[in-house]
């Protein structure tokens, strides 16, 4: 009895791990593709790029499960993973192309407005 409980509790936590991990993927691909695009990136930095962002989203979604009823933690820790990111892509891509990449999202920002 206690391994079918437990075997039911492992295939539940898998189901919402795997609803939360398709955003995350999702977001991350849609991410890594603007990137490759805007800053014509080699496949070896489109794959580190994807793995930067696929993190970040995947802590965001722990972050937003984790305080749901707390508006001021989950912004917080959702601003460090953005920075942690950041910091990751700053690596990367260097300090050129990263400014390059701000100044992308900064000039659509404007036409989205």
């Amino acid at each position: 009895m206690k391994k079918l409980l437990f075997a039911l509790f492992l295939v539940l936590i898998s189901i919402s791990a795997s609803a939360q991990s398709k955003q995350a993927v999702k977001s991350a691909t849609k991410a890594k593709t603007k990137m490759t695009e805007a800053l014509s990136l080699s496949e070896e930095q489109s794959a580190k790029v994807y793995d930067i962002m696929l993190t970040k989203f995947s802590k965001n979604v722990e972050v937003k499960a984790a305080h749901a009823d707390d508006k001021q933690a989950k912004k917080a820790g959702i601003s460090a993973n953005a920075k942690e990111s950041q910091k990751a892509l700053s690596a990367l891509l260097g300090e050129d192309k990263y400014a390059e990449w701000k100044a992308y999202l900064k000039a659509n920002k404007k036409k989205k407005n």
